[in-house]
């Protein structure tokens, strides 16, 4: 990629999107991986009673709600117009949707979901990501002259 196209803005038009399943009840629109550092953003939509798996955060992450109600874990409650921030080595229990929840969220780097005794089952990252929106052109952001 050329100095100048890496430059270009992006505009994400994320109504033209199809939703990719992630998991049972939950699915995302990827908006931006970025294969020289890692990063990615994407939407996430959690239908009510989806379960995020318990992972960790093998880079630091941010989000914000847009809509919904989420358990983080310990009874920590995440909801709309709320923003968070998580550390590198940041580790959940399952994240459970209270209600249809719908979020931004960004990833400085892979996660990685868990076993019960906290073995790494499988990790989600921005290689990952790339892969997908290569096979699937629907899930992609595109750009706008």
């Amino acid at each position: 990629m050329s100095e100048k196209s890496a430059m270009e803005r992006m505009v994400v038009r994320t109504p033209e999107m199809d939703w990719k399943p992630l998991g049972p009840g939950t699915s995302v629109k990827i908006l931006r991986v970025s294969a020289e550092t890692g990063m990615w953003t994407m939407l996430l939509k959690m239908e009510k009673g989806a379960v995020f798996a318990p992972h960790k955060h093998l880079g630091p992450a941010e989000y914000f709600m847009l809509e919904g109600l989420v358990d983080v874990g310990k009874g920590v409650l995440e909801r709309t117009g709320d923003y968070g921030y998580e550390p590198l080595g940041t580790t959940h229990e399952a994240t459970i949707a209270l209600e249809d929840s719908l979020m931004t969220f960004t990833s400085y780097g892979p996660i990685a979901f868990l076993d019960e005794k906290g073995n790494i089952l499988q990790v989600l990252g921005g290689d990952y990501l790339l892969q997908e929106q290569a096979q699937n052109p629907q899930l992609s952001a595109k750009k706008v002259a």
